[in-house]
C-alpha cells in the first residue's frame, strides 16, 4: 500500500466515525427542537436541517473521494520511496485498533462521568436519587462503547476475517 492508501483508509474511518457523531445527534436535536409536541419550522430548525445536509455532504464527499483528497492533503515527495510495504490485512488490523482506541476513549471518558455522578449523588446523601430513563440509557451506552473499543482493540482479527466474508464471499 502506498501511502496515499494509507491516508485513503484513514479518511473513509474518519468517515464512519462523522457520520456516527452527525447521525448519531439528530434524534436528540430534533426532540430538543420540538416545541408542544411539533416540529417548530424556526430559525433553529432550519439551521440543524441545513447542518444535517452539510454533514452528510461532506461525508459523501469523502467517502467517494479518498484517493483525491489523500493527493491533495500529502506532500509531493522527491526522494524514493520505502520498499517495505503493508499489505492490506495488516492495513486494516491497523485500522480497526485504531478505531477501537478511539471509541474505547470516548467510552472511557463517558465512564468517568458516570461514576462521577454515582460518587457525588452518594457522598452528598442523595440515596433515594432516581435516574432518569435517559440516563440509565446513556450508562448502557457507555458500557457498549467500551464492549465495542475492546473487542476492535483485542479481537480486530475475527472482525478483519469478517468483514473479508462479506466483502468476497465464503473464503
Amino acid at each position: 500500500m502506498s501511502r496515499e492508501d494509507f491516508i485513503a483508509v484513514a479518511t473513509r474511518l474518519f468517515v464512519v466515525y462523522l457520520a456516527y457523531r452527525i447521525f448519531g445527534s439528530a434524534p436528540a436535536m430534533l426532540q430538543m427542537l420540538q416545541m408542544d409536541g411539533e416540529l417548530g419550522w424556526n430559525y433553529w430548525t432550519v439551521s440543524f436541517i441545513v447542518l444535517l445536509v452539510l454533514g452528510a455532504g461532506v461525508c459523501l464527499l469523502l467517502w467517494y473521494f479518498p484517493l483525491t483528497i489523500a493527493r491533495k492533503l500529502l506532500p509531493v515527495m522527491h526522494e524514493p520511496r520505502s520498499e517495505k510495504a503493508v499489505d492490506a490485512p495488516v492495513a486494516l488490523s491497523i485500522g480497526l485498533t485504531l478505531i477501537g482506541i478511539w471509541v474505547l476513549a470516548y467510552g472511557l471518558v463517558d465512564l468517568t462521568f458516570w461514576m462521577t455522578l454515582w460518587l457525588r449523588t452518594r457522598q452528598q446523601g442523595y440515596i433515594d436519587y432516581q435516574w432518569s430513563p435517559e440516563q440509565i440509557a446513556n450508562v448502557v451506552s457507555t458500557g457498549v462503547e467500551i464492549a465495542i473499543g475492546l473487542w476492535l482493540i483485542l479481537g480486530n482479527g475475527g472482525l478483519r476475517r469478517l468483514i473479508y466474508r462479506f466483502r468476497y464471499g465464503q473464503a
